[in-house]
């Protein structure tokens, strides 16, 4: 989880007795793991499903190997000889220690075989005990940390497992795969050696898709790490022909006190370390993961990660709302303190929405106010009481509310329950959560004060559904509202020795703010698309990837393959030029959502919804059939005949939809509804699409689109195709028409 510091001496470390040798203040994520032994484990216990055979070694508690019963297929498990390490907690004196810790016996039932292990003090007096229970049904096995018990002076944090599953370069095809940048692949005979990269502030948590895949010889082993709190653990060891790779996790019990964690300060900032005051918050999740195994079907072709992320797919909440499958999202940051003028006034904000809605021929909006109360963005929280009076106030913003209506648009805050100022008429130092050395959690400077962290838990329990409440009767908040950070940190800790709470019960909290919202018939959207709000959250402001993948792999669509129908999200602002903002949209299905400040954004509004938005609304609910990569080039088939393909090195791009080309390189002609196509390009050209089956040829029309009006475009038919020439970043409109009005370009 972060850096660990401990005042424990070499004379203070625990022991196990016969069970193994501690090592005290150890910074390792897991051990450098040896070579398996041929023979197997010199104590097998078995466990079988209908599917699969599961041998474990008895002498201590870990996987040996995975056959799968119709192919004999095998995965290899634990290594022989390797201890598992539990990290104790000595309260007096205060240390810790990483311990090898072996199991004192063993237990089987139908499918299961459970193993209890006992940590002993230097006195031989137990300090710690669990059961680690593997259960299979069918083709998987679950893993979970059972019956932990904490005798009086001691604590367990964790216990690491960094080998579940393994797979050697000498087995055909092997490879690996994780997801937490949106996805990588890599072939293990091409592999770097290396390890997982922490998360910045949760250590070993993967908190976008905490989900790795390994395969060989046509099968594949998913991993789901399904407790928010456990970590994810994937490494590869060894040089050129004995390379292996090691997919394992971490059962978190309690939040280890000794460490040091990044309290998001900004770059360079130091961390806070705890001290001999700091708790070691309860987890209170059960500590869990999933190894689902798939095997080919005889004379079938070879699995791939493609088969996993489908597996996995199917289990994922289908999305609850389809509200935001159609809308042009965007946000305006009206104002905020440091501004010497509003970006934005409330009337100005109508003006925009009307030329959107001109531009865009009518296309629904979905607009968040940045900065509507108070000062301006970041400031008065938590109070919501004071609409911004530099922006036309409490009746300027509802006057916007309801006038927006009539441009097909919806107009939503943007509010947060992250941040706390000292200045807010509302501020309460009780509320603010603290860090681990105990001191108030103070944040950034983002607009011109220091924020604090609000302690979640103890927030709600002091009256945050109190401010749902009056901000969904004071605003008459229509279907949705934005909760900005909300998502972002689906862990947070709370410090405070008085109202102790781990990220969990933190989540908790998250998901009754998100709840008591929802009563009022809100649906609440956030900003980062993360594993812990499926099915809680359904739209999310952006997703983050691709990231550099530690073993030289290449990116894969495995996000969007796996939550394609579970959530929407737009992609990170972090594209560099238009057209690789394209290629990552087609890529990741995150299409990019936009905050404005005032008119010089037109032009870029204008790009995002034609070039990026209306071909996103034709393939967002498809799911991934197919994946290809030949060097810089990639392929996406998606169900219903579509196909994405891009150029990553000339960052060239095309889309077909039904056989039909909706977009190539900065242009688009792409569907708008049954009855209007889209045409658009960032230069002036001549444009041509397919003309749909069901249109009548003589009654087609065109116009050209401008805030001001609708202006009379030519548009020629001609052996079935559509022929506009448009000029740069000017959207022409081609409709179906009506009958009784002919079109003089028909031929």
């Amino acid at each position: 989880m972060g850096d660990r510091q401990t005042g424990l001496s070499r004379r203070e470390v625990l022991k196990l007795g016969a069970a193994g040798v501690a090592i005290a203040g150890s910074r390792k994520v897991f051990p450098q793991l040896t070579a398996k032994t041929a023979g197997g484990p010199a104590r097998p216990v078995v466990v079988r499903s209908s599917a699969l055979e599961l041998t474990l070694d008895a002498e201590h508690g870990v996987p040996s190997s995975d056959r799968l019963l119709r192919s004999g297929i095998v995965f290899r498990g634990g290594e022989t000889g390797a201890p598992l390490k539990a990290r104790v907690c000595q309260l007096l004196p205060r240390g810790f220690a990483d311990l090898e810790v072996k199991p004192a016996s063993h237990s089987m039932a139908s499918g299961r075989a459970d193993f209890i292990f006992t940590a002993k003090s230097d006195g031989g007096a137990p300090a710690a005990g669990f059961t680690l229970r593997y259960a299979l049904e069918g083709s998987t096995v679950r893993v979970t940390l059972e019956d932990v018990i904490e005798h009086e002076g001691f604590e367990l944090i964790s216990l690491s497992m960094p080998s579940l599953v393994c797979v050697d370069e000498t087995q055909r095809d092997a490879w690996l795969a994780h997801g937490d940048d949106g996805g990588d692949l890599v072939a293990l005979k091409d592999a770097t050696a290396a390890k997982l990269p922490l998360n910045t502030f949760w250590g070993e948590i993967n908190g976008v898709l905490p989900i790795i895949m390994t395969g060989h010889s046509g099968a594949v082993c998913v991993q789901e790490t399904t407790a928010y709190m456990d970590g994810t653990l994937l490494s590869i060891a060894g040089e050129a022909l004995s390379r292996r790779a090691y997919m394992g996790t971490t059962k978190v019990h309690r939040v280890d006190g000794s460490a040091c964690y990044d309290m998001n300060l900004g770059k360079g900032a130091p961390k806070s370390c705890g001290n001999a005051t700091t708790p070691n918050l309860l987890v209170e999740q059960q500590s869990t993961c999933r190894l689902d195994f798939l095997e080919p079907k005889v004379e079938s072709a070879p699995l791939t990660w493609l088969d996993g992320a489908r597996l996995v797919r199917a289990r994922m909440p289908e999305i609850p709302s389809h509200f935001y499958d159609d809308k042009l999202i965007y946000g305006i940051r009206v104002d905020q303190p440091n501004f010497p003028r509003p970006s934005a006034t409330f009337e100005r904000c109508e003006e925009m929405i009307r030329e959107m809605h001109a531009l865009t021929d009518g296309a629904p909006q979905l607009v968040h106010l940045w900065g509507w109360q108070f000062q301006g963005k970041d400031s008065g929280y938590p109070a919501v009481n004071e609409v911004n009076p530099r922006l036309g106030g409490y009746d300027g913003m509802m006057r916007l509310m309801r006038r927006a209506r009539q441009h097909n648009c919806t107009v939503t805050l943007s509010d947060n329950y992250d941040d706390a100022y000292q200045t807010s008429p509302a501020w309460n130092r009780e509320w603010i959560a603290r860090r681990p050395d105990g001191e108030l959690w103070q944040s950034r400077n983002w607009t011109g004060e220091n924020s604090y962290i609000l302690g979640m838990a103890k927030y709600v329990a002091a009256g945050a559904l109190d401010r749902v409440r009056f901000t969904c009767d004071r605003y008459q908040l229509p279907e949705t509202t934005h909760v900005d950070v909300l998502s972002y940190y689906p862990i947070r800790n709370d410090w405070d020795p008085a109202h102790p709470a781990s990220g969990t019960k933190n989540l908790e909290a998250r998901y009754r703010i998100v709840e008591e919202f929802n009563r009022h018939g809100v649906d609440v959207s956030s900003e980062a698309l993360r594993y812990a709000f499926l099915g809680t959250i359904n739209s999310f402001w952006y997703m983050t990837g691709p990231g550099q993948d530690p073993f030289g792999g290449h990116p894969i669509p495995l996000v969007a393959t796996i939550y394609r129908q579970s959530a929407v999200w737009g992609q990170s602002g972090k594209m560099g030029t238009l057209a690789e903002g394209i290629l990552k949209m087609l890529f990741y299905n995150g299409c990019a959502h936009a905050s404005f400040q005032d008119a010089s954004d037109l032009e870029a509004s204008m790009d995002q919804y034609y070039l990026m938005m209306l071909p996103w609304f034709q393939v967002r609910g498809r799911n991934v059939e197919a994946f290809r990569r030949d060097g810089d080039r990639t392929t996406i088939h998606l169900e219903g005949d579509a196909v994405a393909e891009m150029n990553w090195g000339k960052l060239t791009y095309s889309l077909r939809v039904d056989g039909t080309e909706i977009a190539r390189d900065l242009a688009s002609c792409c569907p708008i509804d049954e009855n209007r196509i889209g045409f658009y390009s960032v230069s002036s050209r001549e444009l041509t699409a397919a003309l749909p089956r069901n249109w009548n040829r003589s009654t087609v029309v065109a116009y050209r689109l401008s805030t001001e009006a609708r202006t009379e475009h030519p548009v020629q038919i001609q052996n079935g195709r559509l022929t506009v020439r448009v000029n740069a970043r000017e959207p022409v409109i081609v409709s179906a028409g009506s009958p009784g009005k002919r079109n003089p370009g028909a031929q």
